[in-house]
C-alpha cells in the first residue's frame, strides 16, 4: 500500500511539473531581445518592452540578452533570441544574408533611416574655433592619406612615437573592416589602434579630447547623443555605407506573438528622434529603461502610431503611474 501511495505522489508531482514547466496555461511568454551594446539599441528594446508588457492582453514578459552583434544575430538564427530592433546588418551581410535566405531570420523593416558611419575628428581640428580661441591645427587634412602628416596631434599616450586611432568597439563586426581599413591605407607606420571594449569607453575620450580642444579621430556613428553636441567632421574617403538599421526577428516570432509582430511592423524612429532621447538619456542620468519611458511620455505622437487605441490606453495608464 505504502508503494502505491508513493507512486501516486511522484505521478502528481511529476504532472504538476510538467504542467508547470510545459504547458505553463494562462502564464506570461517570454520575449527575448538582443541587448546590443550601445544605447540606442538598449533604449529601443525597453520602449518595445514597455508596450508589450503593459499594452497587450496576452501577457508578456521581457529579458534582454547583451552580446555583439554577430552572436546577436546567430542567436536569433538558433531561436535563443527573438528580436534584435537595430540589426546595422549592412556591417555582417553575410551573415544576415545567409539566416534570411534559410528563412531563420525574418526581416520586418528599417527602425530608423540609414544611419552614418565614419571616422571623424572634431571640426576645429581643421577649421579651427574662434569662440574657443582654437586655431586650425591640421588645416590641410581631407582623408587618411595626410593623416601620416599630422600624427603628432593625435599622440597616443603610451606610445610617444605614434599617433592613436580608436577602430571601433571589440566585437563588433564593423571594427574588423576598420582594421583592414587601416592595414590598406599602411596607417600602422605612424598609428596605434585602439580598439576599447565598449561605446562608452570609446566615446568618453571623444569628449575628453573635445573640452580640452585636443585632436581627435576615430570610428563613431549616428545616432548617439555625443554627436549631438559636439561638432564633428567625418573623413570622406572613411564613409561606410550608410547601414541598414532594420528589425530582425526569429522565424517563430510571427505564430508565437503575432500581436507583438504587429508592433514591430509598424515601429519606425528617425536620427533625430534617436538623438533627442539619448540626449535625454544623458542629460538626466536616465537609466535604459529610464529613456524609454521619457520617449514614450515625451513622444506620444510617435509611437501611438504603432498599437491600437486599446492598446495605447493601457500603455498611457502605466506610464501615468510611473
Amino acid at each position: 500500500m505504502r508503494k502505491v501511495v508513493l507512486v501516486l505522489l511522484a505521478a502528481l508531482c511529476l504532472g504538476g511539473y510538467i504542467f508547470a514547466e510545459g504547458g505553463q496555461e494562462g502564464g506570461a511568454q517570454e520575449i527575448v531581445f538582443a541587448d546590443l551594446s550601445w544605447d540606442s539599441a538598449m533604449v529601443h528594446n525597453r520602449i518595445v518592452a514597455y508596450i508589450i508588457e503593459n499594452g497587450l492582453e496576452n501577457e508578456y514578459t521581457a529579458d534582454f540578452v547583451p552580446g555583439g552583434t554577430v552572436p546577436s544575430v546567430t542567436g536569433l538564427a538558433n531561436g535563443d533570441i527573438d528580436i534584435d530592433m537595430e540589426s546595422w546588418h549592412s556591417n555582417l551581410r553575410d551573415v544576415y544574408e545567409k539566416y534570411t535566405a534559410s528563412g531563420d531570420i525574418l526581416d520586418l523593416g528599417k527602425n530608423l533611416p540609414d544611419g552614418p558611419q565614419g571616422w571623424y575628428v572634431p571640426r576645429y581640428v581643421i577649421e579651427g574655433d574662434p569662440s574657443r580661441g582654437i586655431e586650425p591645427m591640421a588645416p590641410d587634412l581631407e582623408t587618411t592619406e595626410d593623416l601620416p602628416r599630422y600624427w603628432e596631434l593625435f599622440q597616443d599616450p603610451e606610445d610617444p612615437n605614434k599617433g592613436l586611432i580608436y577602430l571601433g568597439i571589440s566585437g563588433w563586426a564593423v571594427t574588423d573592416s576598420n582594421e583592414q581599413y587601416f592595414e590598406k591605407q599602411g596607417l600602422e607606420k605612424n598609428f596605434n589602434k585602439a580598439i576599447p571594449g565598449s561605446a562608452a569607453a570609446v566615446a568618453a575620450t571623444m569628449d575628453a579630447a573635445y573640452r580640452r580642444g585636443e585632436a581627435w579621430v576615430g570610428y563613431w556613428w549616428e545616432p548617439t547623443a555625443i554627436m549631438g553636441r559636439l561638432d564633428m567632421y567625418m573623413l570622406p574617403d572613411t564613409r561606410l555605407p550608410p547601414a541598414d538599421i532594420n528589425i530582425l526577428v526569429n522565424k517563430d516570432l510571427p505564430q508565437r506573438a503575432p500581436d507583438v509582430v504587429e508592433i514591430l511592423k509598424k515601429y519606425s524612429t528617425t536620427v533625430a528622434m534617436n538623438n533627442e532621447f539619448l540626449a535625454a538619456k544623458e542629460k538626466q542620468n536616465l537609466d535604459n529603461e529610464g529613456a524609454a519611458i521619457w520617449f514614450l511620455k515625451n513622444r506620444e505622437d510617435v509611437w501611438t502610431q504603432w498599437v491600437d487605441a486599446d492598446v495605447a490606453s493601457r500603455v498611457k495608464a502605466a506610464l501615468a503611474a510611473e
